[in-house]
């Protein structure tokens, strides 16, 4: 089925779901109307529409991916700041730290066709076996190999020390399990597994996000991101919470530039905490007092 053709049947699809299934509408316009709440009707309207967007062009995309090419990838892949940093940064191995901002597969392939190192993503498996091996076989087509969250930690870490990239897409709902931090002023349970590798290993770091453009052209950035600049064996906990707060807080400011590309769908704000005007003051105060945090600075090192 052709790429291009593909795209247009899907656009009338995603409007067609959206409208027998008003759920979908509802969770999307729900989700920007709470984290935008004074942003005018009529651009919380465009946001969802490029929001359906965007998720039409993920689902060509993962169609697609088994066939992309070098010729597809320099049609449809812009890299900011180029595509030379990107294979200089890639080519050392390290973890990879991203969220559910644009689109998380097509900027796997992306990868791939910038360096030869072998990149592995942490994943979960599906419940449905037959839906879990296409996963796993459509991104073998790229080269991009998976771990899977019930394998052991020492996996990951073993192809860190050989230099190899590791991914995590974190920004999902931890469950009970998880710890809250702040994004984009709501708690959210989250997992904490880049801050824990990132302690163990003295690895390179990358934050990596995409977006869309009006021509459906996936912009993919990349950039050093910097460990809390302090001895993380002073206190191994409050190193990987100040780690996650930052990394999270990073996510959430892109997501304010591109809010029309966040995966408003995924139930990020689940779960809720028992104590939540307890957590919600505690990083306010820390806030008030320390400044949000940047992530190439230490203004809150060791205080959260």
């Amino acid at each position: 089925f052709p790429f291009r053709l593909r795209a247009r049947v899907l656009s009338g699809f995603a409007v067609f779901l959206a409208l027998i299934f008003p759920a979908i509408r509802r969770r999307i316009q729900g989700n920007l109307n709470a984290i935008f709440p004074d942003m005018p009707t009529e651009d919380v309207t465009r946001l969802y529409k490029h929001n359906l967007r965007v998720l039409r062009n993920m689902i060509n995309e993962f169609c697609e991916e088994p066939r992309m090419t070098r010729r597809f990838v320099d049609r449809y892949i812009v890299y900011h700041p180029d595509r030379e940093t990107h294979a200089r940064l890639l080519d050392r191995g390290g973890i990879l730290v991203l969220g559910h901002l644009g689109n998380w597969e097509t900027m796997g392939v992306g990868i791939t066709h910038v360096t030869e190192n072998d990149l592995y993503v942490f994943s979960k498996r599906h419940s449905n076996p037959w839906s879990n091996d296409w996963v796993e076989r459509t991104r073998a087509t790229q080269n991009i190999k998976l771990i899977y969250t019930d394998e052991s930690p020492r996996i990951a870490l073993g192809l860190l020390k050989k230099g190899r990239l590791v991914a995590f897409i974190s920004d999902q709902d931890a469950g009970k399990s998880g710890e809250f931090f702040p994004f984009l002023g709501k708690l959210a349970s989250t997992y904490q597994g880049p801050a824990l590798f990132a302690r163990m290993t003295d690895v390179p770091i990358l934050f990596l996000i995409s977006y869309y453009d009006e021509q459906d052209r996936l912009h993919f950035e990349i950039e050093e991101f910097q460990r809390p600049n302090w001895n993380s064996k002073d206190d191994p906990r409050e190193w990987e919470r100040e780690f996650t707060y930052r990394w999270v807080k990073h996510l959430e400011n892109q997501v304010r530039k591109h809010p029309g590309d966040y995966y408003w769908l995924h139930r990020r704000w689940h779960t809720r905490p028992e104590n939540e005007n307890q957590i919600q003051s505690h990083w306010a105060e820390l806030e008030q007092k320390y400044g949000p945090p940047d992530h190439s600075a230490d203004r809150m090192s060791g205080r959260l």
